[in-house]
């Protein structure tokens, strides 16, 4: 009989660097748009696995000289492939012991990010933006906790991991929810983000007597800030549009106008335009880059937990 062992090892043997597991159960309350079992009825579990992102890809965008190794390698095939070969290990574990594997697409709140007033696919459906909540799944498979910022935090790498879910009819042994403590409520990503996205009201859900918080975040403004539209994130937009002056803790875009701004204003500002399709070039998505490269929520986070000595990732691994 298949154990959740067996999927954890398979995971990591195929790159991942952690693997976690859920129960169905854990998602009792869930909204239908963001349950799994929406989109897969049968789901019994929840496998849960990441890939570090290399603290070194950030180098460039703190030096201020080279912004491409962060999104090829903190969002491109530089991480997805590890993520990949995890996914179609298990998903082959799984099928060999007669049980399906259905991977869950996640990581987006598809309420910000779909075009408004979205119908039904069909009488009695829902609209076809569902979207489990990724890092709630990693928070129910065991894996950690939620920084203030909303990024998920893990006690090997801090802020620094993807995620991917698979959603699978096999019961298997659910890990222990994480009990530890990692985000001190210290405040230095809502500090230090130079799109003043984050630390808005506080969120939160209770599960199995656990309680994780998070501040709200401004959307827009990440999104925005994010494409490298924001001038106090961002070199290229003064010099590429030297008559936009954004104040970007003043707007009001949502997900998806922040969105749809990026694809529009990435190819004028031509840093970004590059950076893009370089990006595609390597197999990543060709759309605007994370210029402003997680300054708060990952960068500084990242830093004032590895001040506190709470992080137990292997720095061979990172080359750190």
């Amino acid at each position: 009989m298949l154990s959740a062992r067996q999927i954890k090892e398979q995971a990591v043997r195929a790159g991942a660097d952690f693997c976690g597991i859920a129960d169905i159960e854990r998602f009792d309350g869930a909204p239908p748009d963001m349950h799994p079992a929406t989109i897969f009825p049968e789901t019994r579990s929840l496998i849960v696995y990441g890939s570090r992102i290399l603290k070194g890809s950030y180098k460039g965008i703190q030096e201020g000289t080279d912004w491409s190794s962060y999104w090829v390698f903190g969002y491109g095939p530089g991480i997805l492939n590890s993520m990949d070969g995890a996914t179609e290990a298990v998903t082959e574990l799984l099928a060999a012991e007669g049980y399906e594997a259905v991977p869950l697409m996640g990581g987006r709140t598809l309420q910000d990010e779909a075009p408004p007033n979205r119908p039904p696919v069909a009488e009695g459906k829902l609209p076809p933006c569902i979207s489990i909540h990724t890092r709630m799944a990693a928070a129910l498979a065991g894996l950690g906790e939620f920084g203030w910022s909303k990024v998920f935090l893990t006690p090997q790498f801090g802020p620094r991991q993807r995620l991917a879910v698979l959603a699978t009819d096999a019961v298997l042994k659910p890990d222990p929810l994480f009990d530890g403590s990692l985000c001190d409520r210290c405040g230095v990503c809502v500090r230090t983000c130079p799109g003043k996205a984050l630390g808005g009201d506080r969120q939160g859900v209770t599960v199995e007597g656990r309680t994780f918080e998070w501040g709200d975040v401004d959307y827009g403004q990440c999104k925005v800030t994010h494409w490298g539209l924001n001038p106090k994130a961002s070199p290229f937009v003064q010099k590429d549009l030297p008559g936009m002056r954004m104040e970007v803790d003043k707007t009001d875009y949502t997900w998806f106008e922040a969105y749809r701004l990026g694809f529009a204003l990435g190819e004028i500002i031509d840093y970004v335009g590059l950076l893009a399709r370089g990006s595609a070039e390597h197999g990543a998505v060709s759309r605007p880059g994370s210029v402003c490269g997680a300054r708060g929520c990952i960068q500084a986070c990242n830093t004032h937990l590895e001040t506190r000595g709470v992080l137990r990732g292997g720095s061979k691994q990172d080359g750190e």
